[in-house]
């Protein structure tokens, strides 16, 4: 029933008639003999098509090389998005690279290859983070100490490999067609490193990098991170850029009113009023859609409710709510929560008597149309001035806040309401039954939140409410969106002093709440922000500290968030000012200290013990605070086998992986962190005998986490050792 999203995968399915325009960029490739690395852009907006384009592309070098019995390009395609991470991106990158080099059917030369790159990336995965590299050098000069640490390969440096990588490359005939997609999506940092891992890292003789991306987002992101204009930058790095061919406004239509007249294939004709559809359409129901993506999005949303009240409502007006609803959210639930403003007919009568109610009913028509021109400015698909229109169209009422006129009276109350307009006082919660999905806010619920947040109290008994109702991360994410303005500055402190409360009580690392952690800090960050002393800022986030009692990580979290931001400030790229930090390096060291004390009493009286972040927090205690009592805390903790086994299992990472289809748990025993506190010779027997004699009486987390340790130690995970 619902049409795909994906991209699509063959010429066959092309209805753009650009299967010529990918050919041709198959032709391209498949003519560059020269040896020298080349790098092709191609260029669109999100949703413009670019990985379809790509796809036809494959298909039309796969097909080319069959008819002339030539030996096609090598692909490998590589979606930086899947590894967005700065700890990983470039090694793994090569690690890939490799392991496609290395297929049973290529030659010894290519997987020879591929083993060389298989080293070649290990010198790239004790990075931290990868600096700013332009050349072999500047990366040696940069990270000589964790290449140091790589033990079998120690022996080998950047320059001498990469020139073997080189040797080997030149003598090799078939090219090797490098595809990188969704740059696009990647922060400012990951955009960045792609380009230099092409540049200076991976330009390899008879390779080919094919790189796909919004070119505007991209050069934005480029002069966020570097000095200089990001359109130069990257006019160095990509040598032959391709803009894809624009879509129509008549393509989009043409396929926007296909899919509609598949939808009513089976809808009475008489219940389409094809005159108000004409003046729908032309009045802004069009402007919604920009390309295929935005069709596919909206005919997905539409049969998804339509059949629930296809009986019970206007078909014209529904079209358009859902049009707002997919592409406006805001303005949606604005004018659900508002109804009252937009419904029904304007009531002239107070006007006329010339009174205290004329002028009572004028401050109410006042406040009616100041609330529409808020939900009207909400709005961003196309211009305040075409969206209200639009909206007269649907609500007629409005008509007299912006024209002092009106053609309608009550006797068009039973026309609409006949007709099952959306502007029927009576017809319009059928619209707005299927409004609101499960685990979502509804404008008037946030603010009714929001309300508590002048009682810390009552503002984190409420957050705990959500946790428990599966609701939080959705509060979460929609709460940043009011840091801006919408919260008075005299809640801020009674707010952030709540989530350093009960942080830890409503996030779940690594679980369904992945990633609340950041959530909070960037709801807290933006709050703070609203002062402009920032004395002011952090006495708010010091108190915060000092009043949390049921939380340890976040506070760590925060604070280790906040040495970043002064640690990126420090660097010679950062255009962050000394007033833009959110505290400065002395207000930091404080926060430090105080953070330790916290450390402190948590691991005193037995919390910390038994914290699931307590690898997490023992490393920033080990970093920030006293060494030795962070060495005696562990050596307490494995003194006896309980112990050491909920030692070890603090230090089970549940990494989620994000794909288009959905997501994928993935278990880590980091041993370099572990190793940073015990002696892994030491516990390695003691572990290995538990594991042979009290498995039966371990719990799953801890049989897991023993299991993977072990098998990290002797080498069958090699990558997370």
């Amino acid at each position: 029933m619902f049409k795909p999203d994906p991209p699509i995968q063959s010429s066959k399915d092309d209805i753009l008639g650009r299967s010529s325009f990918a050919k041709s960029l198959g032709d391209a490739v498949l003519s560059y003999t020269e040896k020298e690395s080349i790098v092709v852009g191609l260029f669109g907006e999100w949703g413009s098509g670019k990985t379809s384009i790509i796809n036809m592309m494959l298909e039309h070098i796969e097909n080319v090389s069959k008819e002339k019995n030539n030996e096609k390009p090598i692909i490998f395609r590589f979606n930086p998005w899947n590894f967005s991470d700065q700890n990983q991106l470039i090694s793994q990158f090569f690690t890939q690279m490799s392991i496609v080099l290395k297929r049973q059917d290529y030659s010894k030369n290519i997987k020879k290859i591929g083993k060389k790159l298989e080293t070649y990336s290990k010198l790239f995965s004790p990075l931290k983070i990868i600096p700013v590299i332009n050349t072999i050098a500047e990366l040696l000069e940069n990270t000589g100490d964790a290449l140091k640490s790589l033990g079998n390969i120690k022996s080998h440096d950047l320059d001498s490999l990469k020139e073997e990588l080189n040797e080997l490359l030149s003598k090799q005939k078939q090219k090797i067609l490098i595809i990188i997609d969704d740059i696009d999506r990647l922060n400012n940092t990951e955009i960045r490193q792609i380009f230099q891992l092409v540049k200076s890292l991976g330009d390899f003789p008879n390779t080919i990098y094919f790189l796909s991306f919004d070119k505007e987002v991209v050069i934005k992101a480029l002069e966020k991170v570097q000095e200089g204009s990001g359109t130069a930058y990257l006019e160095k790095v990509v040598q032959i850029p391709f803009e894809i061919p624009a879509i129509s406004e008549q393509d989009v239509n043409h396929l926007l009113l296909k899919e509609l007249n598949e939808l009513l294939r089976d809808f009475p004709e008489n219940r389409f009023d094809e005159k108000h559809w004409n003046h729908v359409f032309h009045g802004g129901f069009k402007y919604f859609f920009r390309n295929i993506r935005d069709v596919t999005r909206y005919i997905n949303s539409l049969k998804f409710s339509f059949g629930l009240v296809k009986d019970e409502v206007n078909f014209v007006d529904y079209l358009a709510i859902t049009a707002i609803q997919v592409f406006m959210p805001e303005v949606y639930y604005g004018i659900r929560d508002n109804k009252e403003v937009f419904i029904g007919v304007h009531n002239q009568y107070y006007r006329q008597i010339g009174n205290y109610y004329s002028h009572l009913h004028r401050s109410i028509e006042d406040f009616d149309k100041k609330i529409c021109d808020e939900i009207i400015k909400k709005g961003d698909r196309f211009s305040e001035e075409v969206l209200r229109d639009f909206l007269m169209i649907l609500f007629p009422k409005l008509e007299y806040f912006y024209y002092d006129t009106s053609n309608y009276t009550n006797t068009s109350l039973d026309t609409w309401r006949r007709e099952c307009r959306i502007c029927s006082p009576e017809m319009v919660d059928v619209y707005f039954k299927l409004a609101l999905p499960k685990g979502s806010f509804s404008q008037k619920e946030i603010y009714e939140i929001l309300e508590l947040g002048n009682n810390s109290e009552l503002f984190s008994n409420r957050l705990l409410k959500l946790k428990e109702e599966g609701r939080i991360i959705f509060f979460l994410d929609r709460l940043e969106d009011y840091t801006v303005k919408d919260i008075p500055e005299e809640n801020i402190e009674p707010i952030i002093s709540s989530l350093m409360d009960v942080g830890d009580l409503i996030i779940k690392k690594g679980g369904l709440f992945s990633g609340t952690d950041s959530s909070i800090f960037r709801i807290v960050h933006k709050l703070l922000h609203r002062f402009k002393d920032q004395e002011i800022r952090f006495n708010i986030i010091k108190r915060a500290i000092e009043h949390a009692k049921r939380s340890l990580y976040i506070i760590v979290f925060e604070v280790g968030e906040l040495e970043g931001e002064c640690d990126k400030h420090a660097s010679k790229e950062s255009s962050i000012t000394d007033g833009n930090l959110t505290v400065n390096s002395e207000q930091l060291e404080e926060l430090k200290n105080l953070v330790c004390r916290k450390i402190e009493t948590w691991a005193d009286n037995g919390g910390l013990a038994e914290h699931l972040q307590m690898g997490y927090i023992l490393y920033y205690w080990k970093v920030w605070g006293d060494i030795e009592k962070v060495d005696s805390f562990v050596r307490n903790m494995i003194k006896d086998d309980i112990g050491l086994i909920n030692f070890v299992s603090r230090f089970l990472n549940h990494n989620i992986i994000y794909y288009r289809e959905g997501t994928d748990t993935r278990l880590k025993m980091n041993l370099e962190i572990i190793k940073e506190f015990v002696d892994l010779e030491e516990i390695e027997p003691r572990i290995r005998e538990i594991y042979s004699s009290d498995i039966e009486k371990l719990d799953e987390q801890q049989r897991k986490a023993i299991e993977l340790l072990l098998d990290t130690y002797d080498g069958k995970i090699k990558e997370n050792f």
